[in-house]
């Protein structure tokens, strides 16, 4: 089984068994090896043939039958929007992401209050606690974040939708009604992450088109550029406000504009999130944040396994 898919996404690559040889440092009867099945890659080979094909190495040694490349997500996540369908692969990527990412950013609603707001547009309360609006309000509207995204995949990224989809995120919550927080508009004042100093409000601007004339640039756009400019979005930090949900909205949106598979970080996989963009944007090393991207990944391969196997 192995053999045959590194056979498989070298066919789909173009390229020869020598061409693969050279990149792993093998001889190429090694790589004929591998494609036979008479003959295992070690764990380098199989972290090198991964980065190639641009999958994780879990997806590599995945044994099952179900391809996940012949299903279009961007397509059955429309569908099941314009369906109300509940309980499929649209309905739980939407509280999925909208719980994790805003619990990344500090929200204290739970997965179960977040399920309960999507589900019946009312709030579960808890007994003793205090809900803060702003939790729910900018859950509702990552709600509608997603599907405005949604609507918007196909078209290219620009610093017009990126200031709507912050605009669309921050909607009635206590940050739009402060006039130096400028919601839908990059900052005022000098904020910082992770203990490293972002872009001047004065450069802003300047920045980030620099970014997005880069990623335009590109003549293909794999998971790896994509996760290079969501580093590189993040190190900009262009709002006052909501830049991790807004750039992990757009790596979401770049993934299925590019036929990727999408990913979406778990609040449990923060502190390795924060490390590897850390790591990338001190050029310590970039590893880090790419590995848990494409863990990332991986569970959101599991998911669309359980709705769509039978699609």
């Amino acid at each position: 089984m192995l053999g045959e898919k590194i056979k498989k996404y070298r066919d789909e690559k173009k390229m020869t068994q020598m061409e693969v040889a050279e990149i792993l440092g093998v001889k190429p009867a090694t790589v004929s090896k591998y494609e036979a099945g008479t003959l295992e890659p070690n764990i380098e080979s199989l972290k090198k043939l991964a980065e190639l094909f641009q999958i994780s190495v879990d997806e590599l040694l995945r044994e099952d039958g179900f391809d996940v490349s012949k299903i279009n997500i961007l397509e059955v996540l429309r569908e099941q929007k314009n369906m109300k369908l509940k309980g499929n692969l649209y309905h739980n990527t939407q509280i999925t992401f909208a719980y994790n990412t805003n619990h990344i950013e500090g929200s204290k609603l739970t997965e179960d209050q977040t399920r309960y707001i999507y589900e019946t547009n009312t709030l579960l309360a808890e007994k003793d606690s205090i809900t803060d609006l702003d939790d729910v309000l900018e859950t509702v509207n990552h709600f509608k974040l997603v599907d405005y995204m949604l609507d918007k995949t196909d078209k290219n990224i620009t610093e017009e939708m990126i200031k709507e989809f912050h605009e669309i995120l921050k909607e009635g919550t206590s940050d739009s009604r402060k006039k130096w927080f400028v919601v839908g508009n990059y900052k005022k004042l000098a904020n910082e992450v992770g203990g490293l100093k972002t872009t001047e409000p004065k450069n802003v601007e300047r920045d980030m088109k620099k970014l997005l004339e880069w990623y335009e640039s590109l003549k293909q756009v794999t998971i790896n550029e994509i996760i290079e400019f969501h580093a590189k979005f993040e190190k900009i930090h262009p709002f006052q406000d909501g830049n991790g949900r807004v750039g992990r909205i757009i790596a979401f949106k770049e993934c299925l504009k590019n036929n990727i598979v999408p990913f979406i970080i778990l609040d449990k996989e923060k502190l390795f999130y924060y490390r590897g963009l850390n790591q990338y944007q001190t050029n310590k090393e970039k590893g880090y944040l790419i590995d848990t991207c494409l863990n990332a990944q991986d569970q959101y391969i599991k998911l669309i396994e359980y709705y769509l196997k039978n699609y």
